[in-house]
């Protein structure tokens, strides 16, 4: 049988065919979103589905993690979307299995750079697995405001504007974001309204991250109320099968 498909493949116009990333501050209700989704399962880094109905599997350590994305594949369930929170988390999960794995006290301990190539290695690796869970993949973050700084003549020099965005590690949040179809920042209004952001933004005093896929003239709206159902309402109008 050939591996070699016989044509191209029109984009998907399911939200569950792609990869979701939500990331805000704490409190600003990421996870009772996630939980909105179809049939959802947590891989739990962290105790934020405590407080709600939810299906929960703790991921204390990175083993613990791997084991439950591997069951999600190889196992009959009913789930329909799997969420990693927090991805933040996750990390510092998978930097402390490598150092313990190679008997590093930091991956700096790698020489010439093997710590680091090795840690990347492993993060890609899981989220690959993750992405390839037949599942609606939904990961969520936190963030961090960090100083734009600009090169002027042989210094570094801050620009007063801050950028916005997940709170990873350079190196780790450049392959997450990679990897991801949706980058939506949860966010409060001035009026405390609960919205998220799709689209990037920036302004005077901060530039803020965010991703989404779509064409000129088929893109979700810059911002959408927080819930899933406007989520989803969003996605159809714009991006999915205009005729249901």
């Amino acid at each position: 049988m050939s591996l070699l498909p016989k044509e191209p493949t029109p984009p998907s116009v399911k939200m569950s065919d792609y990869t979701w990333h939500f990331y805000g501050v704490p409190g600003v209700g990421k996870t009772t979103l996630a939980n909105q989704f179809p049939k959802p399962i947590f891989i739990a880094t962290e105790s934020g589905t405590e407080a709600m109905h939810a299906a929960a599997a703790p991921a204390r350590n990175w083993s613990e993690l791997k084991a439950v994305i591997a069951e999600l594949a190889d196992m009959k369930h009913g789930y329909k979307t799997v969420v990693l929170d927090t991805a933040d988390i996750a990390y510092n999960l998978c930097e402390t299995h490598v150092c313990e794995q190679n008997g590093w006290t930091d991956v700096a301990d790698g020489e010439w750079g093997r710590g680091w190539r090795t840690l990347n290695r492993e993060w890609t690796n899981m989220i690959t697995q993750l992405r390839m869970l037949p599942m609606c993949t939904v990961l969520i973050g936190h963030e961090k405001s960090e100083m734009i700084k600009e090169k002027l003549g042989s210094k570094m020099v801050e620009t007063g504007m801050h950028r916005v965005t997940t709170a990873l590690p350079s190196t780790a949040r450049q392959t997450l974001h990679s990897a991801v179809d949706f980058i939506v920042r949860c966010e409060f209004t001035p009026d405390n309204e609960r919205i998220l952001r799709t689209q990037p933004v920036e302004n005077k005093r901060e530039r803020v991250e965010a991703k989404a896929r779509g064409s000129e003239g088929s893109t979700l709206p810059e911002t959408v109320g927080m819930s899933f159902s406007a989520l989803s309402d969003a996605f159809r109008k714009t991006l999915g099968n205009k005729e249901n």
